[in-house]
């Protein structure tokens, strides 16, 4: 029974977050699919290159959402008695739910990278340390214009954050907590791959141009 409510929120996070917002508003207002234009990435940065920042800002909400409420709603969904585990529920579905983002089921399994997903995540873990990851995110679009650098650090700047917390003052995190903010952070770096080697390139485009 513990299995099957892990795997329920599992798919709960999946099949939420296989909703593509970026290609259900690029087909729906534009007739066309913002997978064909600019990086070929169905997220709020194409969605602001191809059409400007207003549908932008409605796909990057939902995309965030789309993290955000399954994890916060995750322990509602227990039907069996988890001692110990009870906290695994919500980091699986907000888990689930950045993959889901990635390889939606309902596009064709071609997504986005999972940045404004793993926020919402993020944000219903520990909402007091968002912020942190925000500030992160401005300083480095500021210091070099890369918006794919800046999300790889936003995201990296959590676990990193968690861990120092952890171990240098003693703040409650979970092992399981930091395990799966690492693992989401090094997807991100993973779905990131090719915009990072065209930083060191030279050769990633930078916000404004």
């Amino acid at each position: 029974m513990v299995v099957a409510n892990l795997v329920l929120v599992a798919l709960f996070g999946f099949l939420v977050a296989s909703f593509s917002t970026a290609v259900v508003v690029s087909r729906l207002v534009y007739r066309t699919d913002v997978r064909t234009l600019g990086s070929g990435n169905a997220g709020a940065t194409n969605i602001l290159r191809a059409f400007g920042w207003k549908p932008a800002v409605v796909v990057l909400a939902v995309d965030v959402t789309k993290g955000y409420l399954p994890t916060l709603l995750a322990p509602r969904l227990q039907f069996a008695d988890m001692p110990g585990l009870e906290g695994f529920l919500p980091l699986v579905a907000g888990a689930a739910a950045v993959l889901g983002h990635c390889y939606p089921i309902f596009a064709g399994f071609r997504g986005g990278k999972g940045v404004a997903t793993a926020s919402g995540v993020f944000l219903a873990l520990y909402p007091t340390l968002v912020p942190v990851c925000i500030a992160v995110f401005v300083a480095t679009v500021a210091a070099t214009r890369y918006v794919s650098l800046a999300s790889v650090g936003a995201c990296v700047s959590m676990p990193v954050v968690l861990a120092a917390l952890r171990y240098g003052v003693g703040y409650d995190v979970s092992g399981g907590t930091l395990f799966v903010t690492i693992a989401l952070a090094g997807f991100i770096v993973f779905t990131h791959r090719a915009n990072l080697t065209r930083v060191r390139d030279g050769t990633e485009p930078r916000f404004g141009s």
